[in-house]
């Protein structure tokens, strides 16, 4: 496993977030698949990150609103569970890699009010009562940025290293089974699903699509 590339993919989704660029490449749909492409196991990725966008859509980052950071998150357990696997197809590794993600989250969000904290008194060393110099504002500013970037890729990179060490514990005990591992995930996904629909003009504005799909899942396990 690359920790240089899970270091520097992770910092640049915690970037992403708020400070730089806010191109959404930090959500977990985005964030996930990358981490697992750049590790040369892309469909492991986009399970993951799947999974955690039906968690990540309900939240709405709006103002300043304290909410999970579930980019960094989704990178960490994406990188962890493509270690721990070992190439195979583990749905009940899965399932605890995105139960950690969800708890490693709070965590992340944590991290990001400390440092908002900390740019406070960054912001607040500089004297107000003489001009501020653009090259010091910049300065300033890129500092900000750089310990953003920092906070993203420690947060990724001790949140990888865990749901490593805890899936292969995990893995030398029996186990719940990929039937369960599965039904659950899918019950957890579908609820999350069902809670975002009203994000969405609801029930009465989404009817048709959620019949269709729920039609071409049924399909699908009949087929399956």
């Amino acid at each position: 496993m690359s920790w240089l590339a899970i270091a520097l993919w992770g910092g640049a989704v915690g970037l992403d977030a708020t400070a730089f660029a806010q191109v959404m490449v930090s959500r977990p749909l985005v964030a996930a698949p990358v981490m697992g492409l750049l590790l040369g196991r892309p469909l492991e990725g986009v399970a993951v990150g799947v999974l955690l966008e039906l968690f990540a859509l309900v939240i709405l980052p709006i103002g300043a609103a304290r909410y999970p950071e579930a980019g960094t998150a989704a990178v960490a357990a994406t990188a962890g569970y493509i270690a721990a696997s070992g190439g195979e197809q583990r749905p009940d590794m899965l399932l605890l890699a995105v139960v950690f993600a969800l708890l490693w989250e709070r965590v992340c969000g944590a991290s990001v009010n400390a440092l908002r904290r900390f740019n406070e008194r960054l912001v607040a060393s500089v004297d107000g009562r003489d001009p501020l110099e653009p090259r010091r504002l910049e300065r300033v500013h890129l500092t900000a940025v750089a310990l953003d970037f920092g906070r993203g890729a420690l947060v990724t990179v001790v949140g990888a290293a865990l749901v490593t060490a805890v899936l292969a514990a995990a893995s030398a005990g029996p186990g719940i089974g990929d039937d369960v591992a599965v039904g659950m995930l899918c019950v957890a996904g579908a609820a999350m699903a069902g809670a975002a629909l009203s994000l969405f003009d609801g029930w009465s504005g989404r009817r048709f699509a959620v019949v269709l799909g729920a039609i071409c899942g049924l399909i699908l396990l009949i087929v399956g």
